[in-house]
C-alpha cells in the first residue's frame, strides 16, 4: 500500500471511533431496555394493586420519586448519546470516506428517547402523587 503513516493513523482512528460509537450505543440500548422494562413493570404493579391491598401513600411517593430520578437520568443519558455521536461524526469526517456514523439517526433516537423519558417521568409523578 502507498499510504503515508499519517493516512494510516487517520484511517485507524476512523475505524476506532466507529467501533467506540457502536459499542456505546449497544451498551446504551441494553441499559435503556432494562430500565424501560423495570419502569413499565413498576407502573403496572402500582396501578394494578387490588383494592384490598392498597399501597401506603408514603411508599407510593418514594417509589415514584425513585423512578422519576432514574427516568430523568435516562433522559440525560439519551441526550448525551445524541450529542456524543454527533460530535464523533463531525470529528471523524474524512474527505476521502465521509463519516461512518449515522449522526442524524443518533440525534433523532437520542432526543426522542429523551422526550419519551420525560413523558415517563410525568406519568410517574401523576401515579405517585395525583392518582
Amino acid at each position: 500500500m502507498n499510504e503515508s503513516p499519517q493516512e494510516w493513523i487517520l484511517k485507524r482512528r476512523h475505524e476506532d471511533l466507529s467501533l467506540t460509537v457502536r459499542t456505546s450505543w449497544s451498551l446504551y440500548i441494553q441499559f435503556y431496555t432494562v430500565f424501560l422494562t423495570v419502569s413499565v413493570v413498576g407502573l403496572g404493579w402500582v396501578l394494578t394493586r387490588p383494592a384490598d391491598a392498597p399501597i401506603v401513600p408514603r411508599a407510593k411517593h418514594v417509589i415514584a420519586i425513585v423512578f422519576v430520578i432514574q427516568t430523568l437520568l435516562t433522559a440525560i443519558t439519551s441526550v448525551a448519546m445524541a450529542l456524543y455521536t454527533s460530535r464523533v461524526a463531525h470529528d471523524q469526517a474524512l474527505p476521502a470516506c465521509g463519516p461512518a456514523v449515522p449522526a442524524s439517526l443518533a440525534r433523532f433516537a437520542g432526543w426522542f428517547n429523551c422526550a419519551a423519558m420525560i413523558a415517563m417521568a410525568a406519568l410517574w409523578l401523576y401515579v405517585g402523587f395525583i392518582s
